[in-house]
């Protein structure tokens, strides 16, 4: 009988240990629409971290977030970025933070370079993340969160939003641990009262003033779209797109676009400032990485 007692004793110790431990849903292999894409941290100049979904006029089969997701990311920064996409059902600031949060303790190495991307709500939602997550620092590799189009604020706020881990709104083209964003409106369309003073930054020349930004400048733009016929036709680059310039007065940056249909949906481009200004932002990250790592370089031999 002692014996017996001796062994549910055990077993309740057994499970009380491990019966009980709680996993999550972004565990190895699980929820993630992209991760690691087959690249070796070594080899990674830097990894790349993103949030977002296709617009619901595209459709909401797993297929098509993948394929969108990818071109928003594989396609767009090429095989020397290690991407991590997680796949959210429903986007909220939680279980971004989760996400994020399983990112940085599980994938990232410490002092590893990496990039934030999101646009809209999701950039809204991963900038509200980004405040809940520790390790969002230069210290730690935090190189910028690309982040058009979320809700306006003003440079001083961001720097009050982030005091604690030194990050600040963009001033330029190299400066790294920032906050990149700016307020989209595309061919005039109307945009909602913006605050004056609010933040953008010209994705074309990175300045911060009203120099205007040429076609001529956009590295290219890349679209993807579902409804083509021919899978291998479904991603569109573009070069030279459109140019676009800061509009101090009313807050914004006003960017001129054509209309071909096959790159809008109902006559506008939902959800897809990355897809405009990709060829730059892409080549703006490396930028901001490679100054980060020379400034180690630097400060590492003195």
């Amino acid at each position: 009988m002692k014996k017996y007692i001796s062994f549910c004793f055990a077993v309740a110790a057994f499970w009380a240990m491990f019966g009980c431990v709680s996993t999550s849903p972004y565990d190895y292999g699980d929820n993630w629409l992209i991760r690691e894409n087959d690249i070796p941290q070594y080899f990674s100049k830097f990894d790349l971290f993103y949030i977002g979904k296709a617009p619901k006029g595209y459709g909401d089969t797993h297929d098509i977030q993948f394929n969108w997701t990818k071109t928003h990311t594989n396609d767009i920064f090429g095989r020397g970025v290690r991407v991590f996409a997680p796949e959210i059902d429903n986007l909220n600031v939680e279980n971004v933070s989760d996400a994020l949060e399983y990112y940085i303790d599980n994938f990232h190495v410490s002092g590893h370079p990496f990039v934030l991307l999101a646009e809209g709500k999701a950039a809204d939602l991963l900038y509200e993340a980004m405040r809940r997550v520790n390790g969002i620092t230069v210290k730690n590799g935090f190189i910028a969160a690309y982040l058009p189009d979320m809700q306006p604020k003003t440079a001083e706020e961001i720097a009050d939003d982030f005091y604690w881990n030194d990050l600040k709104a963009a001033a330029n083209a190299d400066d790294y641990g920032v906050i990149v964003s700016w307020i989209s409106c595309i061919n005039n369309e109307k945009v909602e009262s913006v605050p004056q003073n609010t933040f953008n930054i010209n994705p074309l020349n990175w300045k911060t003033d009203n120099t205007p930004g040429t076609a001529g400048e956009n590295i290219k733009a890349v679209f993807y779209m579902p409804e083509h016929k021919n899978v291998f036709w479904r991603k569109v680059e573009v070069k030279n797109f459109c140019g676009a310039v800061i509009n101090n007065e009313k807050g914004v940056l006003e960017v001129n676009c054509p209309l071909p249909l096959l790159h809008v949906i109902d006559g506008k481009y939902t959800n897809n400032c990355i897809s405009i200004f990709a060829g730059n932002i892409a080549a703006n990250a490396w930028l901001r990485t490679q100054n980060l790592i020379k400034t180690r370089e630097w400060k590492g031999k003195n």
